[in-house]
């Protein structure tokens, strides 16, 4: 089918002296924007702030495997190269849902919430995901991949899995959405906490604070494993800490999480 394709040079000109997106590799198809962006960083040297973007990916993913599907010319499907500090490589994935959120107030002026530990949802449906990866060599972190999908004018909730709601920015609002908006709003709110130390105080209140999931019953599953309670709160980490049925606390630092009523 054809498509509008994204007006790169827009969101390059308005990036061009940003910490992120000074340099968009821009793709027609790809298996994923993280595989591109792996690769650039490790056999092309890519510099810090280097994002891919593509209309298609053949073999999107996010966590936990699952297929990210998006439209071509609809949506967006993007990653970025980053060299973080050993401290900010495990705060990506907490900066990276803030500033998808921030970006969306500004953009559409919807209000976002979060999933623990990074869906931005709208609606009570998924509207972006989020997947780090982090590689280390001799203990240090080498480089880390961010990888954000937003969907922006086109809902791919009739063909996903039943049980997992999804929604875009177009349906909530009522109106099309500029994806060169909004990908420029992501990566200025993004390098605004990610190379300002003084931003990641703020930026933790706030994801806290957007958890839909604090204070309700949730069944978390990871692996084989699963647990169930309320979702009491979380650590100085990230992590979910969850009070059993027997009053008993643990502490989960991943798993897929399904709210209950």
């Amino acid at each position: 089918m054809p498509y509008t394709p994204l007006d790169v040079e827009r969101v390059r000109s308005s990036l061009a002296t940003a910490p992120l997106g000074h340099r968009i590799l821009y793709l027609r198809e790809v298996t994923s924007t993280m595989d591109v962006a792996r690769q650039e960083a490790l056999l092309r040297g890519a510099e810090e702030g280097l994002v891919v973007v593509a209309e298609e990916q053949t073999a999107g993913r996010g966590r936990f495997g699952r297929a990210w599907v998006s439209a071509p010319g609809e949506n967006l499907s993007f990653s970025v190269v980053l060299f973080p500090g050993h401290w900010a490589s495990a705060r990506l994935s907490i900066a990276a849902s803030v500033a998808v959120m921030r970006a969306v107030r500004r953009v559409t002026g919807l209000e976002p919430s979060l999933k623990w530990p990074n869906d931005v949802r709208l609606g009570g449906g998924k509207v972006s995901g989020i997947l780090v990866e982090t590689a280390v060599l001799d203990g240090q972190v080498r480089h880390a991949i961010l990888g954000i999908g937003i969907n922006v004018n086109a809902d791919p909730s009739g063909r996903l899995s039943e049980g997992y709601d999804a929604t875009c920015l177009a349906k909530e609002l009522g109106l099309p959405v500029s994806r060169e908006a909004v990908l420029q709003a992501v990566l200025e709110e993004l390098g605004a906490i990610y190379h300002e130390l003084k931003g990641w105080g703020d930026a933790w209140q706030e994801w806290g604070t957007s958890l839909e999931t604090l204070g309700r019953g949730v069944r978390v599953q990871f692996g084989d494993q699963v647990e169930e309670g309320m979702a009491q709160g979380v650590d100085g980490d990230g992590n979910l800490v969850l009070r059993r049925a027997d009053g008993s606390l643990v502490t989960l630092t991943a798993g897929e999480v399904t709210l209950q009523a």
